[in-house]
């Protein structure tokens, strides 16, 4: 599918993920919340046949009924334009068998918790009656973001689905034949412990790196896992644990019977195969009688020749010339139907196995048992396929062509190797977008600096010069940022007697914010400090606050003497002043970086200057304020609000 195609209206699609035996995987934004989903389709050469479209949904509902951490969930079953899609969460990391091929040797302790971690996964799906069928590293996903790391069982149901198919798949059968079980290669069904046998082959895997049996063709591999004996894992480390090895040796017994009857015991068995009181325990070995069918039919030899006698010999004579007529009757029609055969095969068409990370002569193979041919072989170079294994081929997967049609094929070179540079004394945001394109893996680190620019490379983890695979590569890099500056810490001088402006200019000799607020007082002046915070030779950081109370004289009495005659009475109301309220909500700027605002109040009034500021104050949040004016009858107070040298609110009051 095509970047940006929307499946079923709300799945965007952004890349490739990767393209398996029976599905392809595509990494999508869910437009509704917004989350990275993995879409999963199936091979277009599947997407026609009805039976394996209605067991695909089928399982898929089935398993999205699931909810366990190790195994993948569902989100949704769709169907856009007649095909289907399982929707599913997007896990953040390679395959099983990627994460064993780059990590390998993988400690014991840890191979341990993996294979806890998929047992569980199986025992909730064998409860509820679903078989894998498929169990694979490639269907197990690595989430290695999470330490230690989380793994998760995938495609629950696909095999199924394809089990149903009369035709036969070389491409997949080759990759999954690997861990199938005896008795699913003779024919049988699949069952619990042919899931435990495939358990078994994973866990042979995380300890020796490669599978148990190897082989040119699925036929090859099915034979041996039917007749041979698991390789001793001693001989290939002989510091394994002999319990650990027990698990594999009773997982993959080849009597269903001798292995674990269910994935809970194995599970429970793994969990102290560690421990100390174990280590002197015996091999396991399956009992070589076990399992057979001694009642199974034998052809025996006759015991006994009958005497032919010469009266005999003529009818026997007659019975050979019949049969040779027979014969020879039989295998002209059997040369006349080859023709017919041959003659409608050469018109039939085949579809392009999935070739990938096979060695040539396995893609050779592949081809031939899909009655196709290798064309042009060509190379490059390829960081994630070993040298000599198929990139691609050309065509690519899952198409049709005719029967002996020519498949050109990509080999890999193996991976590019790239000279790191010099970075050192280059900007991050500047060499940043190509390491991202090479596959670095970049972690940062910062060290205060000021002889450098912020984000000035110091120091590189890969030297310049050197020939790295820049996808297997972390790449540290050391970055410079600005010293913090101490703060300058100041004795705060004793302000009593000073009026607003002298202590106005105070506060911006020493770099502090100032705080103002009012109340009356009967002995201290109109307009001097009544009180200060930090008080006199207490220690203030630069851009602190100094919060100040200044005094608005004594507050007017509120009635007059009764001996004063009417024209006093008259002249003291006309000179009265009344105080007047009035509460506002002072709105916070949030410019993203949470910094708060430095907002200053301006206040006009009979006690204050509307041009000076009457309070200064810092603020993270909608702040409240309660303003109070002195106004004498018939006139007018005034008040405005200033933040970053702009009015942000403002108004007036009336005496």
């Amino acid at each position: 599918m095509d970047k940006g195609y929307l499946v079923g209206n709300r799945y965007e699609i952004i890349r490739t993920l990767g393209e398996g035996g029976m599905a392809n995987v595509y990494l999508a934004n869910d437009i509704k919340t917004n989350q990275k989903v993995a879409v999963k389709a199936l091979r277009y050469d599947l997407q026609d046949d009805e039976s394996v479209k209605r067991r695909f949904e089928r399982e898929a509902k089935a398993t999205g009924t699931l909810s366990h951490p190790n195994i993948v969930n569902v989100l949704d079953v769709c169907n856009d334009n007649g095909k289907q899609y399982i929707i599913i969460e997007y896990v953040h990391g390679p395959n099983l068998k990627k994460y064993i091929r780059d990590n390998f040797p993988i400690p014991y302790h840890e191979v341990v918790d993996i294979m806890e971690q998929i047992t569980a996964a199986v025992a909730v799906a064998h409860a509820h009656g679903i078989i894998h069928r498929d169990l694979k590293p490639e269907n197990i996903l690595v989430d290695d973001s999470k330490d230690p790391i989380q793994v998760k069982v995938s495609d629950f149901g696909i095999a199924l689905a394809l089990s149903d198919r009369s035709i036969t798949r070389t491409n997949s059968l080759l990759g999954s034949v690997h861990y199938m079980s005896p008795e699913q290669i003779r024919g049988g069904s699949a069952t619990e412990l042919s899931d435990i046998y495939a358990l078994g082959i994973i866990l042979f895997e995380l300890l020796a790196k490669t599978v148990p049996f190897q082989g040119d063709t699925a036929v090859a591999v099915a034979l041996k896992h039917s007749k041979e004996d698991i390789p001793d894992l001693q001989k290939i480390d002989s510091h394994i644990p002999q319990p650990l090895e027990n698990v594999v040796l009773k997982a993959t017994a080849k009597d269903p019977g001798q292995r674990y009857q269910s994935v809970n015991e194995m599970h429970k068995d793994l969990e102290t195969v560690l421990l100390p009181e174990r280590a002197g325990e015996k091999k396991f070995v399956p009992d070589p009688m076990a399992g057979r069918n001694l009642d199974e039919t034998r052809v025996m030899p006759p015991l006994h020749e009958s005497k032919q006698t010469e009266e005999s010999k003529p009818e026997k004579k007659k019975d050979h010339k019949r049969r040779n007529i027979i014969i020879a009757a039989v295998a002209a029609v059997l040369v006349l139907i080859l023709i017919i055969f041959f003659a409608v095969r050469g018109n039939q068409e085949t579809t392009v196995p999935d070739l990938s990370n096979l060695t040539l002569k396995q893609a050779k193979v592949m081809l031939r048992g899909s009655n196709l041919q290798v064309g042009n072989i060509s190379k490059e170079n390829d960081d994630d396929v070993e040298a000599g294994h198929v990139i691609r081929s050309i065509p690519n997967k899952g198409l049709k062509l005719k029967n002996n049609a020519d498949v050109n094929l990509v080999v890999s070179l193996g991976a590019t190797y790239y000279k790191m540079p010099n970075l050192v004394g280059k900007q991050y945001e500047d060499v940043s977008d190509n390491l991202d394109k090479r596959g670095f893996k970049v972690k940062l680190k910062y060290i205060a600096n000021n002889n450098y620019t912020s984000g000035t490379i110091l120091k590189q983890s890969i030297q310049s010069g050197e020939q790295v695979v820049a996808k297997k590569k972390t790449l540290t890099l050391t970055l410079a940022k600005p010293q913090t500056a101490k703060k300058k810490v100041t004795r705060v001088r004793d302000l009593t007697g000073y009026n607003l402006k002298s202590i106005q200019d105070y506060a911006k000799e020493i770099n502090v914010t100032l705080d103002v607020s009012y109340a009356y007082s009967d002995s201290i002046a109109d307009g001097i400090l009544i009180s200060q915070n930090p008080e006199a030779n207490s220690v203030i950081s630069s851009g602190g606050t100094l919060s100040v109370t200044m005094s608005k004289g004594p507050e007017s009495s509120k009635g007059n003497s009764s001996n004063n005659n009417d024209n006093d009475s008259n002249s003291s109301s006309s000179n009265s002043t009344k105080n007047i309220t009035r509460n506002i909500t002072i709105p916070y700027t949030n410019d993203g970086s949470g910094t708060p605002n430095k907002v200053t109040i301006y206040l006009g009034d009979a006690n204050h200057n509307i041009s000076n500021p009457y309070r200064t104050m810092n603020i993270s949040q909608d702040t409240p304020v309660l303003l109070s004016f002195n106004v004498k009858d018939g006139q007018t107070g005034n008040y405005t609000v200033e933040s970053n040298n702009s009015t942000i609110l403002s108004g007036s009051v009336s005496g």
